[in-house]
């Protein structure tokens, strides 16, 4: 280019000089807003779906090191009432959540253990209660209820969209930040805005330790049943109380989580 320019001007040719194409309009916060918007719909109004994430978490160290470790997650949904998740540790140890629209049941693996509450209530009251009172983690809880739309249009302070991805399919990228969590996401592009990686920094804590994961091999059409929602304890599992049952016992005997709906 310039070459091109430099000649022009010698010769005097400047018709040779091509015309600087026209800036584009940068995206606006409307943009990001919108996909966040549609991508909470969808998946609000879906009545089934399935999803494996392939997951990190950062874990900082006294001496400000980081030290990221893995986990896989397959999670089942089918409205009004069922949900089961199964985690698997990057060290192998396997856990389940379970709720059958009468009882939520959570196996620890690693202590070969299990808690049950009873919850006859929809899907989106059980995660509630699963999180808030249980005082469980349930990663990306918010993203699961119907009431998604609603609750994260309150809760996200900014938003801004920062491109239209490519890479390994034609996405959205935005990012935002509500409370003390920033957020980056990719929504795919099309009739489909379903999430397709996510990553949130905890901006509050040590360090900022960051949890990331890849949405994958999505089905929106499920073919499941109600025995895929029915919790079966591995041989030899002890059944203990949620430590909000039994608060006296919550340092031994009993199922807790301090952080609360942090992955």
């Amino acid at each position: 280019m310039r070459l091109i320019k430099v000649l022009a001007c010698v010769a005097g040719a400047a018709l040779l000089v091509p015309a600087a194409a026209a800036p584009a309009a940068p995206p606006r916060q409307e943009d990001a807003t919108a996909q966040l918007a549609a991508m909470t719909r969808y998946l609000a109004s879906l009545p089934a779906f399935q999803v494996t994430l392939l997951g990190s978490y950062e874990v900082v160290q006294e001496s400000g090191q980081k030290i990221e470790f893995h986990e896989l997650r397959e999670l089942a949904i089918a409205r009004p009432d069922r949900m089961r998740i199964r985690h698997v540790r990057s060290d192998g140890v396997e856990s389940r959540i379970v709720f059958d629209g009468k009882t939520i049941s959570v196996l620890d693996g690693e202590a070969n253990v299990y808690a049950q509450a009873p919850q006859p209530a929809a899907l989106d009251d059980a995660i509630v209660y699963f999180v808030r009172d249980l005082g469980m983690r349930l990663p990306l809880a918010r993203l699961l209820t119907t009431r998604a739309p609603d609750e994260l249009d309150q809760r996200v302070q900014s938003l801004v969209y920062v491109e239209r991805a490519d890479l390994p399919q034609p996405a959205h990228h935005i990012v935002g930040r509500a409370g003390t969590v920033d957020v980056q996401l990719w929504i795919a592009d099309g009739d489909r805005p379903l999430p397709l990686r996510i990553v949130l920094t905890y901006v509050d804590q040590p360090g900022q330790p960051q949890f990331r994961a890849q949405f994958l091999d999505w089905k929106t059409e499920p073919s499941v049943g109600t025995d895929a929602f029915r919790f079966t304890p591995p041989p030899g599992a002890r059944q203990i109380a949620f430590a909000v049952q039994v608060p006296a016992m919550a340092g031994g005997g009993a199922m807790h989580d301090d952080k609360g709906a942090r992955p």
